[in-house]
């Protein structure tokens, strides 16, 4: 167990709930591994776009459709909107840079308490 068992012990004498347990011990105990999770998965969720071409072709309707997907079909199939497409590129640069920025500062800030 990564979280130590002397914690809930100390909870259950003080007559803590459960739910009380998992919010005050348990959250803050794997809140790391959990934004180091969530980061890879939203990094994960914008490069989705070889599986989603590859298996659905973006379809059927736009049922797959992922900002990947949409900026290649923004940029390339029938519409050709270069502009518009280059300007969703940066966008999702920026948001990932925000999003890693956030964890990053998180992380600084957990390494200090």
């Amino acid at each position: 167990k990564a979280i130590p068992d002397y914690l809930y012990e100390a909870a259950v004498i003080d007559r803590a709930s459960s739910w009380f347990q998992f919010w005050r011990i348990t959250v803050p105990q794997v809140m790391p591994l959990l934004m180091i999770a969530i980061l890879f998965r939203t990094i994960e969720a914008f490069k989705s776009f070889d599986l989603v071409m590859g298996l659905t072709g973006g379809g059927p309707g736009d049922q797959t459709e992922l900002i990947a997907v949409n900026l290649y079909r923004q940029a390339f199939l029938g519409q050709w909107r270069t502009g518009r497409a280059s300007a969703l590129a940066y966008i999702i640069l920026i948001v990932i840079i925000a999003i890693s920025n956030l964890y990053i500062r998180y992380l600084n800030q957990a390494k200090e308490d």
